[in-house]
């Protein structure tokens, strides 16, 4: 009996030691594997803030949806519950197996799931499949201005365009969701998201009905032309606003991953190209500008050929004498390449950094900043070229941006896609305002350039550009592409263009057109100002502008 109560006693004390090693030595790492068993935290992301255009119609929002998951050692039957939901979820039955033969309590199945994909897994009634909401981003427009708007992941992170520039403000911090078992692992709880203040939304500078008419006759322009690519810009010339911007072809931003990455790209700001003679008013309001030449100079171009050292420089016309002007409505590059030889290096690049090529616009997305070369490193066939827009790059974006200085008198706006931040958890506002600019060229000299832009609509090569009834100013553009495989001038590949101000009087809108390699012509004034026209006729209708000769006081004060 003694024995046996020693025994007995030591037994019990030992429990007592095995206790005490249990309750207080190791006490927090036993209750973190008895969290592992009972609870599962799951990462939930919270809705992100809504994206609008100027006019408050929501461009991007974010819907709750059913997410499917499987708490697996629930699941007695894997082979057949994989090959059941593969039917359903049209997902690899393997891929689903092997999810289910995991050791982890908790795995996803398929991350945001349609409703008619959740209600036929909820009629298979297998135990351990289920589903939380959690939210899904959505874009109604579809393709509209995709390449600016960008998409988000599945776990709702920007990765592409204003998605990816405001991510930190569209998204609000993630949800840690602990989802609570019984004894036997079965989950019996699910806390409700708590309340974390919310995202921002967001309004755009755009306009959905106007970012529809760019976006129509660019796709119309764009497959009568056959062209590779088309690309637009519609910029309101004095605060810098964009109205519109469109790369196509374009991708569906609710399916995006259905899509090559190129598409995906946003050739108003991303896009590289030679100017070609767009840039030309440029280099004719700088040499007005300094006084070099008047706007009834007349220059000799050579009969059509112009020899520069190894160049030979070329005009689609054999022209002899052209004023000033008349070198800007026929686009003559021999004209051009003269005018710049009087400029010289050094006054040209000024005027060139000046109109904000060669540095990045600031418009708030990702952008290029252009290919401009510092003077000390041209050589003479490289002034001559620049007159006529060959020997540099810049995005489309910032040929608008330099268009505008012309439209409204010499300034150069900054330009700005988002308007205003809207907190929304209390309606707080970060309102985006027009920074004021540089000024670049004079009043006069703006105004002298606008009354040869009009005349290149007019009597010039930007013809198909005119709309009867209201004036319009704008310069047509053509520019060989570089093949760097032949180093030299493709003769085969081009790239179209034609930049608008309309109306030329009191402008509302610059309105920049680029087709890439187009087919049926190469010339900018054959393919590109037509579409300038189309789109010019639908927004003086939306605009309500009034025809020529008539009076009107705009909303803003501003008199046409």
């Amino acid at each position: 009996m003694i024995l046996m109560g020693v025994g007995v006693l030591a037994l019990l004390c030992l429990f007592e030691v095995r206790a005490f090693y249990l309750q207080t030595l190791s006490r927090d790492r036993f209750l973190q594997r008895a969290k592992r068993q009972y609870y599962a935290r799951v990462v939930i992301p919270s809705k992100r803030g809504r994206i609008m255009d100027r006019e408050g119609r929501v461009m991007a929002v974010s819907l709750l949806v059913p997410s499917l998951y499987a708490v697996p050692f629930e699941v007695t039957d894997k082979g057949r519950a994989a090959r059941l939901l593969s039917e359903v979820l049209q997902v690899s039955p393997s891929a689903i197996e092997g999810k289910l033969s995991s050791n982890r309590h908790f795995v996803w199945i398929k991350r945001h799931a349609s409703p008619q994909e959740f209600e036929k897994v909820r009629e298979l009634g297998i135990r351990g499949i289920d589903a939380v909401k959690e939210p899904k981003r959505f874009y109604p427009y579809r393709e509209l201005a995709s390449p600016l708007l960008g998409f988000v992941g599945v776990d709702h992170q920007g990765l592409e365009g204003l998605e990816r520039a405001y991510d930190k403000w569209l998204r609000a911090p993630a949800v840690e969701m602990v989802m609570e078992r019984d004894a036997l692992g079965r989950l019996i709880s699910l806390p409700l998201e708590p309340d974390t203040g919310g995202p921002w939304d967001l309004r755009l500078t755009l306009d959905v009905r106007v970012q529809y008419i760019l976006e129509k006759e660019l796709e119309r322009g764009m497959i009568e032309a056959q062209a590779k690519r088309a690309v637009g810009v519609i910029i309101d010339p004095f605060t810098g606003e964009i109205l519109a911007m469109a790369s196509l072809p374009s991708f569906n931003p609710n399916c995006f991953s259905q899509y090559p990455p190129e598409r995906w790209k946003n050739l108003c700001t991303m896009g590289l190209f030679e100017p070609g003679s767009v840039l030309k008013p440029f280099l004719i309001g700088a040499a007005l500008q300094e006084g070099i030449v008047g706007r009834n100079d007349v220059l000799f171009c050579e009969g059509g050929r112009y020899h520069v050292g190894p160049v030979t420089v070329r005009d689609v016309k054999a022209y002899e004498w052209l004023t000033v002007e008349e070198i800007l409505q026929f686009s003559s590059n021999i004209g051009a390449a003269k005018v710049a030889r009087a400029m010289g290096a050094y006054r040209y690049y000024r005027y060139l950094r000046a109109f904000g090529f060669g540095r990045a616009t600031g418009v708030g997305v990702p952008e290029e900043e252009g290919i401009l070369r510092p003077p000390r490193n041209w050589t003479l066939v490289d002034l001559v070229t620049l007159g006529f827009g060959q020997g540099m790059v810049c995005t489309p974006l910032q040929l608008a941006v330099a268009y505008s200085v012309i439209a409204n008198g010499g300034v150069r706006v900054n330009p700005y896609v988002v308007k205003e931040m809207v907190r929304v958890r209390d309606g707080k506002r970060r309102a985006s305002f027009p920074q004021p600019g540089q000024r670049v060229l004079s009043r006069e000299t703006c105004r002298v350039l606008m009354e040869m832009l009009e005349r290149v609509v007019a009597e010039g090569t930007g013809k198909k550009a005119s709309l009867e009834g209201y004036p319009v100013a704008g310069k047509t553009g053509t520019s060989q592409k570089y093949d760097p495989e032949e180093g030299r001038y493709s003769r085969e590949r081009f790239v179209a263009s034609f930049v608008g101000i309309l109306p030329s009087r009191r402008p509302r809108a610059v309105v920049v057109i680029m087709l890439d390699e187009p087919k049926r012509s190469i010339y900018g004034g054959e393919v590109a100002a037509p579409i300038f026209k189309g789109i010019a006729r639908e927004l003086v209708q939306y605009w309500g502008l009034p025809r020529r000769g008539k009076m009107t006081l705009l909303a803003d004060g501003r008199s046409l």
